[in-house]
């Protein structure tokens, strides 16, 4: 990895790109030199000279310092030198017309040269802000030009008094100019300070809020599953309708989470799209269908108007998924009687193809003032609402931003007393043709005929995998971090191993690198990730360790049986073992000769 340069020399790197922006500008001057030049001379051949002088040195900057040079930040003392060298004879070539006005127009001439140095030496503090080198080689050359304009003053015939006024004036504007430029470098320096400030707070925010839901994900997971395991064993109407209250309330802490975490993954800039193959209407109507219950507890009814049929598109179905989420959640919260109605209809602007979804309630509606807050983060209507609904005022912030960060937009239209309409706005691209889908989410179960090997720091978390595998693999061994997991894989063959990021001692990827590169009897195991963090960073680093499934913590039984049985799909591909017709279908018992068996075979 490259070293980053010092401060000073991206100041100054900052500096001469600024110059190179504005040589447009710079070209355009001849135009305005060529007129004095032949005003004050009298000669066409002398404004031709300067205003081509002027034009090649422009051209000269430019070829010395290209774009690409100035973008890398190139660094040592010969560059900054001829950088400085050309800064420097710009400004000579540049104040050298008010020093021609002088000489042929004599006291008019002088004053009327005074000003333009003085226009130079504004120029040279506008352009050099945060780099004192290049503004001492824009300064000197107009200081010199003005030390000899109070000297040509006299000789002139301006009288001593003016060549004095003429002098003191010079230098007051020298001043004034310093001082202009030192208030500039205090004014960007306090920007600089309050900006890194503002990076380190946001920091330190992110940080914070991955700590918390890092901590908090462990005693959802084991909520999750010990409440699973009390709803499927259990044969008391009371205790499943208790387990089914604390899974939604686990559901809902975990939506909450999931909220505060893809705020903070926003502010920083974090949050990326993905980019995959869909079923778009298969998303449009499960999603319906699963808020559907929710509108018919509440006596509400919901339904869809859907245009043609959308079939498969390219883009990112779980961020999708979240708005409609958002959206249907908002809609059926706030409306007590009529009902909700989804618009889905596919528009065509000067774009291309949008998905346009509409979401209108006749719920009570919004007033102006209302609307103005609608959006904004942890708002809410008014304090009755977050007494009366819940929540964090999260949902329709994120919504917007993430419909921004797939190129389309969030639109609400309402009136207090008639209701409100909701409209998404997104580009639709279009697939022909079916595609597998990547995974399904019902539940499923592993092998019987499996040893498991859990690795996570909090004890928790291990009693809580335990107890959802147990009553399905012969064997569940648990570890408290990567070292220990290391030395129970030396000596012990496993089926697949659940590996926790997070660990002290030895975390989740250094395990993990060291077993694949290791002789022992596990070095090509199965490992599943358990992690709270889904970003594309994350996933690639568990990827080039090893690991071949991720899991997303709060863990959900359905989800670990489901990557369990797919990171055991190729191993029982490779011994010839026959597959139920579903790819996530409970496996048939083993025959005698287990897994490992068979791969200590290969």
């Amino acid at each position: 990895m490259s070293k980053a340069p010092p401060e000073s020399d991206q100041q100054f790197a900052a500096v001469i790109s600024t110059r190179r922006r504005q040589i447009a500008m710079r070209l355009l001057l001849p135009a305005i030199v060529a007129p004095i030049y032949a005003v004050f001379t009298g000669s066409f051949v002398a404004a031709v000279a300067g205003v081509l002088g002027y034009f090649l040195l422009q051209a000269l900057e430019v070829w010395v310092f290209p774009r690409a040079l100035i973008e890398r930040r190139m660094e040592g003392a010969r560059w900054r030198a001829a950088a400085l060298a050309v800064v420097a004879v710009n400004g000579v070539i540049f104040g050298s017309v008010g020093i021609v006005a002088a000489v042929f127009g004599g006291p008019w001439g002088a004053a009327c040269g005074a000003l333009w140095v003085s226009g130079a030496i504004l120029n040279a503090v506008l352009t050099s802000v945060g780099c004192r080198p290049v503004f001492v080689a824009a300064l000197l050359p107009q200081i010199g030009y003005f030390i000899i304009l109070a000297l040509l003053a006299m000789p002139l015939g301006a009288p001593l008094g003016q060549a004095v006024a003429l002098a003191v004036t010079a230098g007051l504007n020298v001043t004034a100019a310093l001082l202009a430029w030192r208030l500039y470098q205090n004014t960007l320096a306090a920007e600089r300070e309050a900006k890194a400030l503002a990076q380190a707070a946001t920091a330190a925010k992110s940080a914070f809020v991955a700590m918390v839901s890092h901590e908090l994900r462990t005693p959802l997971s084991a909520i999750l599953a010990g409440a699973t395991e009390v709803g499927g064993r259990s044969r008391d109407a009371c205790d499943r309708s208790s387990a089914r209250l604390i899974l939604d309330s686990a559901r809902m802490m975990r939506s909450l989470l999931n909220d505060l975490l893809d705020m903070s993954k926003i502010e920083a800039g974090r949050l990326t799209i993905e980019e995959v193959p869909y079923d778009l209407q298969a998303l449009v109507e499960d999603t319906l269908q699963f808020w559907s219950a929710e509108a018919h507890k509440k006596g509400v009814s919901l339904r869809l108007e859907a245009g043609p049929i959308l079939g498969w598109a390219r883009g990112d179905p779980f961020r999708l998924r979240q708005i409609f989420n958002n959206l249907l959640s908002n809609a059926i919260k706030f409306t007590d009687d009529g009902g909700v109605v989804v618009r889905v209809t596919t528009p065509v602007d000067a774009h291309g193809e949008l998905l346009q979804v509409e979401v209108t309630d006749t719920g009570p509606g919004m007033t102006p003032d209302q609307l103005e807050r609608l959006f904004v983060a942890f708002e809410q209507l008014d304090a009755s609402t977050a007494r009366t609904h819940g929540g964090t005022g999260l949902g329709l912030n994120i919504s917007r931003q993430l419909a921004e960060l797939m190129g389309g937009d969030l639109a609400v239209v309402s009136d207090a007393g008639g209701g409100t309409t909701f409209t998404l706005k997104l580009p639709l691209a279009r697939l022909d043709g079916t595609f597998e889908p990547e995974g399904y989410e019902q539940p499923v179960t592993p092998s019987v005929d499996l040893r498991v090997l859990i690795v996570d720091d909090h004890e928790i978390n291990r009693r809580a995998f335990g107890l959802m595998l147990q009553p399905f693999c012969s064997q569940v061994v648990t570890a408290q971090d990567g070292q220990a997991a290391l030395a129970l894989l030396a000596t012990s063959e496993f089926d697949v191993v659940l590996m926790d990021m997070n660990m002290p001692v030895m975390g989740g990827l250094e395990a993990v690198r060291r077993l694949r590169n290791s002789n022992g009897m596990n070095r090509n195991t199965p490992v599943i990730a358990l992690t709270a963090s889904s970003s594309a960073d994350h996933v690639d680093q568990c990827r080039a360790a090893g690991m071949q499934a991720f899991v997303n913590k709060p863990v959900e039984a359905h989800k670990l049986f489901a990557a369990i049985e797919a990171v055991l799909e190729p191993v029982n591909a490779e011994q010839g073992v026959g597959h139920p017709p579903h790819p996530f279908a409970p496996a048939e018992p083993e025959p005698s000769r287990s897994l490992r068996a068979r791969r200590r075979s290969v």
